[in-house]
Formats: structure tokens, sequence, C-alpha cells
């Protein structure tokens, strides 16, 4: 017998009664959605914990919980909790649209899951396929833009042009895009201004922007600067921080407007005050120039720092140049190891540079000098890369090669530079007595 009541009270314990599931939890999640509306992304979870083990939920219903409470957990930046419920939600309901373009985003970017961007398009295109408007702009540009898989104008087209006509602005924007260089060699430009437009009656502050580009380019026949300038202002006055960058430049070169230092420096100062970092870019070079303000190197590196932290490559290389006129070939390092992860070109060369040839024996690093010299080569083979490319060999002791790479260097210069050449020449008496060079 107290066998049986103890077997009884367990079962209880495991099998709640009727009268502990007495919420509604079609009513939870409703208002889990207000909340999540609202922003109150953990009072959102409190109405979402109890929904996903409710024994009653249909499998459609359960994935939908852990869908939202992985939004929740997104919202805050919390990405590991937010793919474990997004995966959740499609053990539950594997056609879940919302969880897979979800899902798709994270290994898109690399956000709490390892990138993974062939997955991301795999699981963006079974969303798109069940009209996700998100999934079909996601599907759309990795066609464009040849992201997981290759690229696709047709493709690109089709699929973005769905994502907008359910009203997606950015599909809108993207899809004016691809009827531009370099996307297609057949440029349509009215076709590229009707799309933008729509998007800018949508609501996009951006789109005029890029309209303004085009005037600025003369993809519509001529050069139009004052036109530029103009849907620049306007975009500005609507609040755009990256229209505000490019008027500023405009107002620095005269371009379209009056040259105007001061009135470039507000503007920088206002996009740099909404976090734009190509504003911080701009500012320093105002404080290194002193143009509109007095010059002032360190606050111009504060701007450039700011800048470079964001992943301006200029910025990084700014601050390379300035650290270098400061002596500090451990800080210039350190910015162009950044910039040439970004895989910039002369970050490439110019890391590989000083790795190969700086006299300091605690910085030189001959095998990977010869890795980005290798990359920056493979990009360019120009006469001064295939330079660094042969101190790279030097480094290493690999005389033959270093001779090798020099000369063809030497093969691809002007022979009326005649101050490279010397140059050049000088690099290569010293690959040919076996010594490694040293700047």
């Amino acid at each position: 017998m107290i066998i049986t009541r103890l077997r009884l009270c367990l079962l209880g314990l495991l099998l709640p009664s009727a009268g502990a599931w007495a919420f509604d939890s079609s009513g939870y999640i409703d208002q889990s959605v207000k909340l999540l509306e609202e922003s109150k992304y953990s009072l959102a979870r409190t109405y979402l914990n109890p929904v996903i083990i409710d024994y009653r939920l249909s499998g459609a219903a359960r994935s939908r919980a852990y869908y939202l409470r992985g939004y929740s957990y997104f919202a805050q930046g919390s990405f590991v909790s937010a793919g474990k419920d997004y995966h959740r939600a499609l053990e539950f309901n594997p056609d879940n649209p919302g969880a897979l373009a979800a899902l798709g985003d994270l290994y898109f970017r690399g956000r709490g899951v390892s990138q993974d961007q062939t997955l991301a398009f795999n699981l963006f295109q079974k969303a798109a396929a069940s009209g996700h408007p998100g999934a079909m702009l996601q599907v759309g540009f990795a066609y464009l833009e040849g992201a997981g898989v290759d690229t696709d104008l047709v493709q690109a087209r089709k699929w973005l042009a769905d994502s907008a006509e359910s009203g997606n602005i950015a599909a809108m924007a993207y899809l004016a895009r691809s009827y531009r260089e370099p996307y297609t060699d057949s440029p349509e430009p009215e076709t590229a201004r009707s799309w933008y437009e729509k998007a800018q009656a949508a609501g996009s502050r951006e789109a005029l922007v890029a309209l303004a580009y085009m005037h600025q380019n003369g993809e519509f026949g001529e050069v139009d600067a004052d036109l530029a300038a103009e849907l620049f202002a306007q975009a500005a006055e609507a609040g755009s921080s990256s229209a505000k960058v490019s008027l500023a430049h405009q107002y620095l070169t005269g371009m379209g407007v009056p040259e105007d230092a001061n009135r470039a420096r507000e503007l920088f100062e206002e996009a740099a005050q909404a976090g734009n970092p190509a504003a911080y870019l701009g500012l320093g070079h105002l404080y290194e120039a002193g143009v509109g303000v007095p010059e002032n190197i360190q606050t111009a590196k504060g701007w450039y720092q700011k800048a470079a932290e964001a992943d301006v490559v200029p910025a990084q290389m700014r601050l390379v140049y300035l650290n270098l006129a400061a002596d500090d070939v451990a800080g210039a390092m350190s910015w162009l190891s950044r910039a040439a992860a970004l895989d910039t070109m002369a970050a490439h060369n110019d890391y590989a540079w000083l790795l190969a040839t700086t006299p300091d024996d605690g910085l030189r690093n001959g095998e990977l000098a010869l890795v980005h010299a290798e990359q920056a080569v493979a990009l360019k083979p120009s006469p001064a890369y295939l330079d660094t490319l042969a101190a790279a060999y030097a480094e290493l002791g690999r005389f033959p090669e270093a001779i090798a790479a020099q000369q063809q260097a030497i093969a691809k210069v002007d022979p009326e530079d005649a101050d490279l050449l010397e140059e050049l020449n000088g690099h290569l008496r010293a690959y040919e007595q076996g010594k490694p060079w040293r700047d």
C-alpha cells in the first residue's frame, strides 16, 4: 500500500493535474508577441517558458514558441541561446519559415555558430520556398554576391523581385543595384532608377543616396554634381548619416556646392554622432591635414582609431603610416595584420615587407611574410609586390627564389623610372651576396 501510494505521488509529480495547466498557452504566445514588439524581451520569455513545456501544444505551436523565444535571445545579443531555440523550433516543425530564416542568418553572419554561408543559403532557400519575404531577399542577395552559392544574375533578380513585390524595401534596393555595374555588363540605369524610387516611396532614405551616386558617377549619361548634392541634402535632412558623409565630401571638394570646410566638418560631426564609421575617417582626415580645424595628429589618430576598430580599411592604413612616422613598427604591424585579415591587397604587401625587413628580431617573421607576400602578388604581380616577395624569400634564406622574384620585379619597371630601378637593383645585389634586406 505504501509503495502504491509512493508511485501515485511520483506520478502526480510527473503528470500535473488539469489545474496546473489552467493558463491559456495560445494567449501566452500572443502576449509574448506584444512584449517582443515592445522590446520587452526578458518579460516575453516569462510567458514563453511555461508554454514550450505544455504537453497539450501541437508541434507547430511549440515550434512557434521556441522561435519566438529564440528571437528574444537574438534581440539581446545571446546568439548561442537563440541558435539552440531555432534548432528546437525546427525539430518540432522542420518547415517553420521564420526559424529557417533566423537560423540561416546566424550561419550567414557566424553569430553564435561557425560561419557557413552554404548552409545559410540552403536554410534561406527552404524558407523562401514557403514565401518568407526576408528569406527571398537573402536568396536573391546570395545569388547577386555569390555568398554560399555561385553568382547567378537571373536567379538573383527573380528572388529579389519576389521579395520586393511583397514590400521588402531592402530587396527593392538590391534589385536596383543589380542593374548597375559591376553586377551587370549591360547596365539599365532607368530600371535601377525605377526600383530606387519605389524604395524611396516605401520609406528608404538610402535609395536617395544611391540615386545621388548614380548622378555623381554619370550613370545616366552625364555627371550631374548639382543634382547629386541636392539628393544627398534631401537624404541628409531625412536623417541619413551616409548622405551627410557624402555631402561633406562634396563640400570639401566644391563639387556641386560651394567649397566649405566648416560645413563639411559639421556634417561629419553629425554623422559621427549617429555612429557612422566613415564620418570618423573624415574627421580624422580633417584633423590630420588641418582642414577647417587646427592640425592635431593625436585627435586625428583618435578618430582614425574609432573608424579602424569598425574595420574601415583606409583608417587602418592611415594608422599604419602614422605609427611608422612615429617609429612605432609594432603598432603599424598590428593594424596591418587586421587590414590584411580583411584581404586588403596593400595591407598584405606592406605587412609582408615589415615582417621580412624590419631590423627588430622580435618582430621579423619570414614565414608569415611569405604568406602575405604571395597573397599580394596573386592579386597584383606589380614590381613593388614582387620586390616584397623577394624580400620574404631572402629572409628565409631562399636566395635563388629571391633573385628570381627580384628579376621579375625589375623587368616590370618602366626603364625611365631610374630611382625605382636603382632601389630594386640594390635589393638584388644584396640577395646575390646571400644577404637579406633590412629596411
